[in-house]
């Protein structure tokens, strides 16, 4: 399996996994987006909580220029480690989420 086919594969398993986690409530659900010709994949929470819609992005990657950056992560789980014990180099891993001035200092890759 060639490099980007292997970051697709470990962001769908990585999001596949922390979909399995429902909500408390049993009107909202996990969504999946997976754009293989963009490379763009979230987990999204859709649907209504008494009068009052949820629709959030939980977890956002992308993949630029062979590299996968985190855009969003709206969990209390280190997302780039988990990529880390998936064999993904630390270099090749951006935390889109921090402004560009702080990522030198994150200790992943920079873009």
């Amino acid at each position: 399996m060639d490099k980007l086919e292997y970051y697709r594969s470990s962001i769908q398993t990585l999001l596949e996994k922390y979909s399995q986690y429902k909500p408390r409530n049993e009107e909202v659900e996990n969504e999946l987006f997976f754009d293989l010709i963009r490379d763009h994949y979230q987990l999204m929470r859709v649907g209504w909580k008494g009068l009052e819609r949820v629709y959030y992005t939980v977890l956002h990657f992308d993949i630029k220029e062979g590299k996968i950056w985190l855009q969003h992560n709206a969990t209390d789980i280190d997302m780039g480690q988990k990529l880390i014990e998936m064999g993904i180099p630390q270099e090749d891993i951006v935390l889109g989420l921090h402004p560009p001035y702080k990522r030198p200092y994150t200790g992943y890759g920079v873009a």
